[in-house]
């Protein structure tokens, strides 16, 4: 009798037949994680932009005895502190250093009579609003 020794052909085809399955399944997991790695990197890069510019503004609207003192349409906001916060080219700056960066959009409406300030961003598709009084 022949001794049957070795890898025959049939069983070489089997290995790489269930090799490409078991690489094409992996390949396609690991696409998808990339994938939604992106989604969670963009969400988190506005989420921080806008908690920039929240905490650069609430301490502004915290200052006791500070007010707005003049108000431009729907882009810049001055106060008696002498800073200002203004959008322009897609970033915000206060004075004149860029807080955030990034804006799509950005809307300030300021009422008078309440002393409250609303603030509207929109950051790579996803909107933030918030209204802030001014501490007397």
């Amino acid at each position: 009798m022949k001794s049957e020794k070795g890898v025959t052909l049939t069983s070489i085809m089997i290995y790489v037949v269930a090799l490409t399955i078991v690489v094409g399944i992996v390949g396609r997991i690991t696409t998808y994680f990339y994938k939604n790695i992106q989604d969670v990197a963009t969400n988190t890069s506005a989420d921080a932009e806008y908690t920039k510019f929240n905490s650069y503004f609430t301490d502004e609207i915290n200052i006791e005895e500070n007010e707005v003192i003049l108000f431009e349409e729907n882009h810049v906001a001055f106060f008696k502190t002498e800073n200002q916060y203004i959008f322009k080219n897609g970033n915000i700056y206060r004075n004149k250093a860029k807080i955030c960066k990034d804006i799509d959009k950005c809307i300030f409406n300021y009422d008078s009579t309440t002393q409250k300030i609303s603030v509207n961003i929109i950051i790579k598709g996803k909107d933030y609003s918030t209204t802030y009084t001014v501490v007397k």
